[in-house]
């Protein structure tokens, strides 16, 4: 789901293919693939989106805190899920 960090970032592909988009709606054509190796840097503040789309993928994760995730849509948010502060109690 679409989200943005206040940091900048850099994704290492470590095995697989990544895919992530730029944009504040997920649009499966606007995700880039890249494979094993690539090295995609993301400014702060864009909004994207990430999709396994042909398999599971590992990337390193590289960023100067303090670290943040905002979803531009609160029903995207897992954390704030109604099912899981039920379960919680």
């Amino acid at each position: 789901m679409p989200h943005k960090q206040p940091e900048d970032r850099v994704y290492t592909v470590i095995s697989g293919i990544f895919y992530i988009g730029l944009g504040d709606q997920f649009d499966a054509s606007k995700l880039e693939a890249y494979p094993t190796g690539a090295v995609v840097i993301l400014p702060g503040n864009t909004p994207h989106f990430h999709w396994a789309k042909s398999s599971e993928y590992v990337t390193q994760v590289t960023a100067m805190g303090p670290l943040g995730l905002e979803y531009l849509s609160a029903k995207d948010d897992p954390r704030s899920s109604s099912d899981r502060k039920n379960s919680a109690t």
